[in-house]
């Protein structure tokens, strides 16, 4: 980037927390702090198996919470993150996990059920997988255009557009050789028909 544009871009600093170390026992704070950091820790390296029985287990500090509605509107989000987290959730885990709230929370059992008809409805992981292909296909071609004019300087119109659509494969396709192109020529041939 030319440094003038530098000079108005953000510069933010990240603090990253590896939480997969972390024993329960070491996770500390309120009923909510807890839940919501076992679950981060959880959801993206254990089996679905496993990230339940974590959820059931976080679930219980639910109880904690002394006002109600708050614990209510909590649990919702919870459920709403488990159910759209984990990848492969089935419907038989979404019933499980309905069962289990039944027999510990049944005030919240209504919560539960809503929340897992909504995501059974036809359609609903279809919709999800295509939303996620379309997000990732963005983000991809976001992260082409970036590195091409970091490295070629400004991109023609045209070939923003061709990479702005192209599909999952060409995009990870281009990144992985971004380094091999010895000129923008070398992206156009994606595109030529």
């Amino acid at each position: 980037m030319p440094q003038h544009v530098k000079e108005y871009l953000p510069n933010f600093h990240y603090l990253l927390y590896d939480l997969s170390e972390y024993l329960d026992e070491e996770i500390k704070g309120n009923a909510q702090k807890r839940i919501m950091l076992k679950l981060l820790r959880d959801v993206a390296s254990k089996s679905t198996e496993e990230f339940l029985r974590s959820f059931y287990e976080a679930s219980h500090a639910l109880l904690e919470i002394e006002d109600k509605q708050k614990g209510i509107e909590f649990f919702e989000i919870t459920l709403r993150y488990v159910f759209n987290a984990v990848r492969d959730l089935t419907k038989k885990d979404m019933e499980q996990i309905v069962r289990q709230i039944e027999t510990t929370f049944p005030e919240r059992s209504e919560v539960a059920m809503t929340l897992a008809d909504i995501l059974r409805e036809e359609g609903m992981q279809e919709g999800l997988e295509k939303g996620r292909q379309e997000g990732a296909s963005q983000a991809l071609a976001k992260t082409a255009l970036q590195q091409l004019t970091e490295k070629f300087g400004a991109l023609p119109e045209d070939l923003k557009e061709d990479i702005k659509e192209a599909d999952l494969a060409t995009l990870e396709t281009i990144l992985q050789n971004i380094f091999k192109y010895q000129s923008i020529d070398d992206v156009k041939k994606f595109f030529e028909q």
